[in-house]
Protein backbone atom coordinates (compact mmCIF):
# COMPACT_ATOMS: atom_id res chain seq x y z
CA UNK A 1 0.00 0.00 0.00
CA UNK A 2 1.49 3.75 -1.31
CA UNK A 3 1.90 5.86 1.90
CA UNK A 4 0.44 9.68 0.84
CA UNK A 5 1.45 12.02 2.84
CA UNK A 6 -1.42 14.62 2.63
CA UNK A 7 0.71 17.69 3.39
CA UNK A 8 2.72 17.54 -0.02
CA UNK A 9 1.45 19.92 -2.87
CA UNK A 10 0.17 18.59 -5.74
CA UNK A 11 2.68 20.98 -7.61
CA UNK A 12 5.50 19.78 -5.67
CA UNK A 13 7.80 18.36 -8.15
CA UNK A 14 7.38 20.82 -10.43
CA UNK A 15 8.34 23.47 -7.90
CA UNK A 16 11.44 21.57 -7.28
CA UNK A 17 12.29 21.55 -10.72
CA UNK A 18 11.67 25.71 -11.24
CA UNK A 19 14.50 25.70 -8.20
CA UNK A 20 16.70 23.40 -10.36
CA UNK A 21 16.53 25.30 -13.37
CA UNK A 22 14.18 26.42 -16.40
CA UNK A 23 11.75 24.25 -17.62
CA UNK A 24 10.41 23.64 -21.30
CA UNK A 25 7.91 22.12 -22.77
CA UNK A 26 9.22 19.15 -23.76
CA UNK A 27 9.54 18.13 -20.34
CA UNK A 28 5.82 17.10 -21.06
CA UNK A 29 4.89 15.82 -17.35
CA UNK A 30 6.42 19.17 -15.55
CA UNK A 31 5.28 21.57 -18.18
CA UNK A 32 1.52 20.51 -17.70
CA UNK A 33 1.88 20.77 -14.34
CA UNK A 34 3.66 24.07 -14.13
CA UNK A 35 0.72 25.48 -16.40
CA UNK A 36 -1.91 23.62 -13.90
CA UNK A 37 -0.68 24.83 -11.04
CA UNK A 38 0.82 28.14 -12.00
CA UNK A 39 -1.49 29.98 -9.50
CA UNK A 40 -0.62 27.92 -6.48
CA UNK A 41 3.07 27.95 -7.94
CA UNK A 42 2.93 31.88 -8.38
CA UNK A 43 1.62 32.45 -4.84
CA UNK A 44 3.94 29.56 -3.24
CA UNK A 45 7.32 31.39 -4.58
CA UNK A 46 5.83 35.06 -4.08
CA UNK A 47 6.42 34.02 -0.21
CA UNK A 48 10.27 33.60 -0.66
CA UNK A 49 10.67 36.64 -3.28
CA UNK A 50 10.46 34.66 -6.19
CA UNK A 51 8.76 35.31 -9.39
CA UNK A 52 7.55 32.64 -11.99
CA UNK A 53 7.85 33.51 -15.43
CA UNK A 54 6.35 31.29 -17.68
CA UNK A 55 5.97 32.28 -21.38
CA UNK A 56 3.73 29.81 -23.21
CA UNK A 57 4.43 31.02 -26.56
CA UNK A 58 7.67 30.53 -26.50
CA UNK A 59 7.29 27.19 -24.06
CA UNK A 60 9.61 27.51 -21.06
CA UNK A 61 9.23 28.82 -17.55
CA UNK A 62 11.88 29.74 -14.74
CA UNK A 63 11.91 31.49 -11.40
CA UNK A 64 13.19 34.82 -11.36
CA UNK A 65 13.92 37.18 -8.26
CA UNK A 66 11.89 39.85 -6.90
CA UNK A 67 14.40 43.06 -6.27
CA UNK A 68 13.43 43.45 -2.52
CA UNK A 69 14.43 47.31 -2.66
CA UNK A 70 15.94 50.34 -4.88
CA UNK A 71 19.29 49.20 -5.14
CA UNK A 72 18.43 46.02 -6.31
CA UNK A 73 19.07 43.66 -3.00
CA UNK A 74 17.19 39.87 -3.32
CA UNK A 75 17.16 37.11 -1.06
CA UNK A 76 19.79 35.34 -2.86
CA UNK A 77 18.32 32.07 -3.38
CA UNK A 78 19.56 32.16 -7.25
CA UNK A 79 23.35 32.76 -7.87
CA UNK A 80 23.38 35.16 -10.75
CA UNK A 81 26.18 33.44 -13.13
CA UNK A 82 28.78 36.09 -14.24
CA UNK A 83 29.43 35.40 -17.50
CA UNK A 84 32.97 35.89 -19.15
CA UNK A 85 33.12 38.19 -22.10
CA UNK A 86 33.49 34.85 -24.13
CA UNK A 87 30.41 33.51 -23.01
CA UNK A 88 28.44 36.98 -22.78
CA UNK A 89 29.70 37.29 -26.77
CA UNK A 90 28.00 33.48 -27.46
CA UNK A 91 24.84 34.59 -25.93
CA UNK A 92 24.65 37.91 -27.49
CA UNK A 93 25.20 36.28 -31.00
CA UNK A 94 22.35 33.49 -30.19
CA UNK A 95 20.78 35.67 -29.40
CA UNK A 96 21.11 38.29 -32.59
CA UNK A 97 21.17 34.82 -34.60
CA UNK A 98 17.27 33.28 -33.12
CA UNK A 99 16.09 37.29 -33.94
CA UNK A 100 16.93 37.39 -37.36
CA UNK A 101 15.94 33.76 -37.39
CA UNK A 102 12.49 34.53 -36.43
CA UNK A 103 11.93 37.63 -38.88
CA UNK A 104 12.97 35.61 -41.66
CA UNK A 105 11.93 31.86 -41.28
CA UNK A 106 8.13 31.65 -40.81
CA UNK A 107 8.20 27.76 -41.46
CA UNK A 108 10.23 26.26 -39.61
CA UNK A 109 9.59 25.98 -35.76
CA UNK A 110 13.02 26.34 -34.07
CA UNK A 111 16.36 27.62 -35.01
CA UNK A 112 19.26 24.36 -35.13
CA UNK A 113 23.01 25.46 -34.98
CA UNK A 114 26.04 23.42 -35.37
CA UNK A 115 30.02 24.56 -33.98
CA UNK A 116 30.84 25.16 -37.68
CA UNK A 117 28.08 27.05 -37.99
CA UNK A 118 28.55 29.33 -35.22
CA UNK A 119 32.24 30.04 -35.77
CA UNK A 120 31.36 31.13 -39.43
CA UNK A 121 29.58 33.90 -37.54
CA UNK A 122 32.18 34.62 -35.61
CA UNK A 123 34.76 35.24 -38.02
CA UNK A 124 33.75 39.00 -38.04
CA UNK A 125 34.33 39.59 -33.90
CA UNK A 126 38.04 38.36 -34.55
CA UNK A 127 40.69 40.76 -36.33
CA UNK A 128 43.35 39.08 -34.83
CA UNK A 129 43.91 35.39 -35.53
CA UNK A 130 45.32 35.15 -32.49
CA UNK A 131 42.71 35.74 -30.06
CA UNK A 132 40.26 33.39 -32.85
CA UNK A 133 42.54 30.32 -32.57
CA UNK A 134 42.21 30.12 -28.59
CA UNK A 135 38.42 31.41 -28.94
CA UNK A 136 37.79 27.81 -31.33
CA UNK A 137 39.44 25.59 -29.22
CA UNK A 138 37.06 27.14 -26.33
CA UNK A 139 34.19 27.28 -28.46
CA UNK A 140 32.42 23.76 -27.86
CA UNK A 141 33.09 24.78 -23.75
CA UNK A 142 31.37 28.08 -23.72
CA UNK A 143 28.32 25.83 -26.45
CA UNK A 144 28.39 23.22 -23.12
CA UNK A 145 28.05 26.32 -20.91
CA UNK A 146 25.23 27.10 -22.79
CA UNK A 147 23.61 23.88 -22.51
CA UNK A 148 23.83 23.92 -18.71
CA UNK A 149 22.14 27.25 -18.91
CA UNK A 150 19.38 25.86 -20.67
CA UNK A 151 19.95 28.37 -23.47
CA UNK A 152 21.13 25.40 -25.69
CA UNK A 153 20.07 21.74 -26.25
CA UNK A 154 22.21 19.08 -27.49
CA UNK A 155 20.11 17.49 -30.28
CA UNK A 156 22.38 15.50 -32.50
CA UNK A 157 26.14 14.05 -31.62
CA UNK A 158 28.08 13.51 -34.48
CA UNK A 159 30.68 10.47 -34.13
CA UNK A 160 33.48 12.08 -36.20
CA UNK A 161 33.18 15.43 -34.90
CA UNK A 162 31.84 18.05 -32.91
CA UNK A 163 32.13 20.43 -35.48
CA UNK A 164 29.05 18.92 -36.74
CA UNK A 165 26.68 18.12 -33.24
CA UNK A 166 23.62 20.39 -33.61
CA UNK A 167 21.98 22.49 -30.89
CA UNK A 168 18.52 23.65 -30.79
CA UNK A 169 18.41 27.22 -29.56
CA UNK A 170 16.13 27.83 -26.81
CA UNK A 171 14.15 30.79 -27.10
CA UNK A 172 14.50 31.46 -23.30
CA UNK A 173 17.82 33.34 -24.25
CA UNK A 174 14.97 36.01 -25.47
CA UNK A 175 14.30 36.21 -21.39
CA UNK A 176 17.88 36.76 -20.37
CA UNK A 177 19.44 38.62 -22.87
CA UNK A 178 16.59 41.32 -23.87
CA UNK A 179 16.90 43.42 -27.08
CA UNK A 180 18.29 46.60 -25.13
CA UNK A 181 21.22 44.59 -23.89
CA UNK A 182 21.66 43.58 -27.12
CA UNK A 183 21.91 46.44 -28.81
CA UNK A 184 24.33 48.08 -25.32
CA UNK A 185 26.77 44.88 -26.19
CA UNK A 186 26.94 45.50 -29.81
CA UNK A 187 27.35 49.11 -29.65
CA UNK A 188 30.09 47.89 -26.99
CA UNK A 189 31.72 45.65 -29.16
CA UNK A 190 32.14 48.06 -32.17
CA UNK A 191 33.58 50.36 -30.17
CA UNK A 192 36.44 48.04 -29.33
CA UNK A 193 36.38 46.80 -32.94
CA UNK A 194 37.33 50.87 -33.94
CA UNK A 195 39.40 51.12 -31.43
CA UNK A 196 41.74 48.41 -32.23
Amino acid sequence: MQHQNRNIAPYAKSAVKLLQGPVFEDQQEVWNEVLQYQVELTQYFERIALEVVIDKRDGYAYLKQIELDESGTTIGLIRRMPLTYDLTLVCVLLREWLLEFESSDLETANLYITPKEFRDRMEMFFKEKTNELKFIKELNRHLEDCVKMGFLKLVHKDRTSTDEYRYEVKRILKARVTTDELSKFKQQLEDELKSV
